[in-house]
């Protein structure tokens, strides 16, 4: 926030929410290094928790436009803060979730490990599901991991398509975790790209359009996914 005084974790829930429906990836920088500058002041575990998941949208948006030296200075920084507060709080589902994902950008990162990447992407999510098996983050990495880990590493598409549909079912069975939370958006985003590789052409449409009911202004499904899905499937 700018003008002195210290903004609110809502106001910068807005603030990334917003850049993420205009794919504002600028803004997002910007909001991310404010709320580390905010927690160098505060050391408030809260916001630390937040710092770590805009992270993590940074990350996976760097290593999509091919930033690899970007994406490493953050994931470096992103883990180091996972390990802080697991000192403190080691039973966070959402946490290990998170960790999980991390391990898993180091796929595309370190490829010359990416096994040994995997397993331990495998294992933090396992660990988060263990801990809490209604949290739909966890479910929403476990469906990453199926679907964007190469099937010569035992990724599967297909196998991708439930568990994106038990996030989103346990997103929604708490509407707070639904409203302004780009996760949710990204979540649902990617059920609809899974039914659209496991072939199922209908469901995959009806997801895009939900997706443009809830928010009209969602740049990435209005101007891309959506028409290329079209396209593609001749439904225009």
């Amino acid at each position: 926030m700018m003008g002195g005084g210290l903004a609110s974790g809502q106001d910068y829930q807005s603030r990334i929410y917003n850049a993420y429906l205009l794919k504002n990836m600028d803004s997002w920088k910007e909001v991310m290094v404010e709320m580390e500058s905010n927690y160098q002041i505060t050391a408030d575990k809260n916001l630390l928790y937040d710092i770590i998941e805009v992270e993590y949208g940074y990350i996976a948006y760097c290593i999509s436009v091919k930033r690899r030296k970007e994406a490493r200075e953050v994931l470096e920084r992103a883990v180091g803060y996972v390990n802080l507060i697991l000192v403190n709080d080691e039973k966070n589902p959402r946490i290990y979730s998170l960790q999980g994902a991390f391990y898993g950008f180091r796929i595309y990162l370190e490829p010359f490990r990416a096994i040994k990447n995997r397993n331990h992407s495998i294992e933090a999510n396992q660990m988060a599901i263990g801990l809490g098996p209604n949290e739909p983050q966890a479910w929403m990495e476990k469906a990453n991991i199926a679907f964007y880990t190469p099937a010569i590493l035992g990724g599967s598409k297909k196998r991708a398509v439930p568990l994106y549909e038990k996030a989103i079912r346990l997103f929604e069975l708490t509407p707070e975790r639904t409203w302004q939370n780009w996760i949710y958006l990204n979540c649902l985003a990617g059920l609809g790209i899974a039914y659209e590789k496991a072939g199922q052409i209908r469901d995959a449409d009806v997801v895009y359009r939900k997706l443009l009911e809830l928010e009209p202004s969602f740049s990435w499904v209005r101007d891309d996914l959506y028409p290329q899905f079209l396209e593609n499937h001749s439904m225009n």
